[in-house]
């Protein structure tokens, strides 16, 4: 069994109206479901799911497909990740995809990484009774964790150079596999465990599969005091959530009313051992933009918890936006000077931490406090600097009642009258006007004719000859699908359309639409497609014809006109035969 036939089998198994309704609430509108679309921010619903045609479709930006290609976009993770996770849920084996022609996906390549780095998990998970994880056994002691956090998270320890490299080997992997998942590095002379001598902390994927692991040193000669795995073939740091796989079987027992988005490792770890369950952490202080929409997706509240050092708010400012921009309503949760979540936990006690929560601060709130913290408002010039910033800050809000209670608050901090400050706010709303958007070259419009063949035959029609569609469209977009149609039917793969979102590259996803959701009405029969075949037929033969004449009047080389002729006789013979 090939790629597309297993997708097509994957597909049939596999009820998008009840994937999606995971992640939006959808609501019948006739014989399809609609709903506020998760891939942008949108107040009027304009996303529709076709539980018939299997197929989701947002006609506000654009995006649509198939199970596949939702839940690829919605979990952020790579197509085979996804159609694994399908697979999985319909109890199907995933097959060896040889001679797979789906573009980028090196099935098997990447199983094998998702098996070596489960096997390096349970070794160094198993390490931790060793004789020689004493060092490792006292410092999760030191840290008051108990053994159900330590498997909760799957902690283990790495005791040397190369003891995991000979156990890996043992297991059938090579030197190269290991380096390639980021586990070892080379000296001069040999290889090495780039974990050596540290607290091993898996991390692990939305889809269950470990995919790099972070370290914490333990012995005083390793010189940096963590390290995470580098970027691989299934590990990419801007697109993973520390302990998401956590949050994921959470959010199975009922919605979640908050994500608390953390820094560190040990500050998750911390969290969940004092009941915290939501906790996550970026990897690093800087959020990106995927790892908010994977935030979005178990929550729309995300209270911010970063450490209560410089470092740590600048990273939070930073954040802010990002979490915004992506729908969520954000707070930040004031940490003590100097302290991170797991030392409030471990000094200060759960009460503690949970009145933090309690008095997380708003995002206009927080910003305000921070901008304020940056000016002296003692002087004069600062004050109205603060004034001006604060303004910018607080008009921003869409909702004009939060709006002016804020300015409220800036003219009672400043001492300036609030018709100034709404002056200054209605001045900065009209000056400030939006960057003009990045204008792209429009692709030719195509032609209703060629609109209309092409989605009568991804229709099934039995009056397209496919080898009509392959002389008008002898190459782009229009042939790829027609091939990707071609082979499909050959196959006997049933729903053509939704496979084609498979098939076909993401950057064309956007094209099919137009094609899948094309209303044949009125159109529908053989006469007009003989008619439309004709014309787009005659109309690639003088395009030619003109070609060729440029052509001779630049070389003078009478094969040009000897080869137009040939083509006015085509021309003449589809005209006079009425196309067929």
């Amino acid at each position: 069994m090939d790629f597309s036939e297993f997708c097509d089998r994957l597909l049939e198994r596999t009820d998008i109206v009840k994937l999606i309704s995971r992640y939006v609430t959808l609501k019948r509108a006739g014989s399809s479901f609609k709903a506020c679309c998760p891939f942008h921010n949108e107040r009027t619903p304009s996303f529709s799911v076709d539980p018939a045609k299997q197929l989701y479709h947002c006609f506000g930006c654009g995006k649509g497909g198939n199970a596949i290609t939702f839940l690829r976009d919605i979990e952020n993770i790579d197509t085979i990740d996804a159609i694994k996770m399908l697979a999985d849920e319909a109890h199907m084996e995933l097959p060896s995809f040889s001679g797979s022609k789906h573009r980028g996906l090196d099935k098997e390549k990447r199983l094998r990484l998702y098996s070596l780095m489960r096997e390096a998990a349970r070794h160094y998970n198993a390490n931790l009774s060793s004789p020689r994880a004493q060092i490792a056994r006292d410092y999760i002691e030191k840290r008051l964790l108990p053994p159900n956090i330590v498997t909760r998270f799957g902690l283990g320890y790495s005791f040397d150079f190369t003891e995991i490299i000979d156990y890996l080997k043992g297991k059938g992997y090579t030197e190269a596999e290991m380096k390639e998942a980021g586990l070892i590095e080379r000296t001069a002379d040999k290889w090495y465990d780039v974990f050596h001598g540290r607290l091993i902390f898996p991390i692990i994927s939305n889809t269950g599969e470990v995919v790099a692991f972070g370290g914490r040193a333990l012995r005083k000669d390793i010189p940096a005091k963590y390290r995470n795995s580098t970027q691989t073939e299934i590990f990419d740091k801007s697109k993973t959530v520390y302990a998401l796989n956590l949050l994921k079987k959470k959010r199975r027992t009922g919605p979640l009313p908050y994500v608390i988005m953390c820094e560190g490792y040990m500050d998750v770890i911390a969290l969940h051992k004092a009941g915290f369950d939501t906790a996550v952490a970026s990897m690093g202080t800087s959020l990106t933009y995927q790892q908010a929409k994977q935030l979005k997706n178990y929550s729309d509240k995300v209270i911010i918890s970063y450490d209560g050092d410089t470092a740590g708010q600048k990273a939070t400012m930073r954040g802010l936006d990002i979490l915004r921009e992506n729908g969520l309503t954000v707070k930040v949760a004031r940490m003590p000077e100097g302290k991170d979540p797991d030392e409030v936990i471990n000094e200060m006690g759960r009460e503690a931490y949970e009145r933090i929560l309690e008095e997380a601060m708003p995002l206009t709130a927080y910003k305000l406090d921070m901008l304020r913290r940056s000016y002296d408002m003692n002087d004069r010039d600062d004050k109205t600097k603060y004034a001006a910033e604060a303004v910018k800050c607080v008009k921003q809000l869409e909702n004009p009642v939060e709006r002016e209670e804020y300015l409220q608050t800036v003219a009672e901090e400043t001492g300036y009258d609030i018709g100034v400050l709404r002056a200054q706010a209605n001045v900065f709303t009209g000056d400030e006007k939006p960057a003009a958007p990045e204008v792209k070259p429009k692709e030719p419009a195509r032609d209703i004719s060629e609109t209309f063949l092409l989605a009568a035959y991804v229709a099934g029609r039995p009056y397209v000859d496919p080898e009509d569609l392959t002389e008008i469209f002898p190459d782009g977009f229009e042939r790829n699908l027609v091939d990707s149609v071609t082979d499909s039917r050959l196959k006997g793969i049933k729903d053509t359309a939704a496979m084609l979102y498979t098939d076909m590259p993401d950057g064309v996803h956007g094209k099919l639409p137009e094609i899948i959701e094309f209303d044949l009405t009125g159109m529908d029969d053989k006469s007009v497609y003989d008619s439309c075949v004709r014309k787009l037929k005659i109309a690639r033969l003088e395009k030619k014809c003109t070609e060729l004449a440029a052509a001779y009047d630049e070389t003078r080389d009478i094969k040009y006109l000897q080869q137009c002729s040939e083509y006015k006789k085509q021309i003449k013979k589809l005209r006079e035969s009425g196309g067929r």
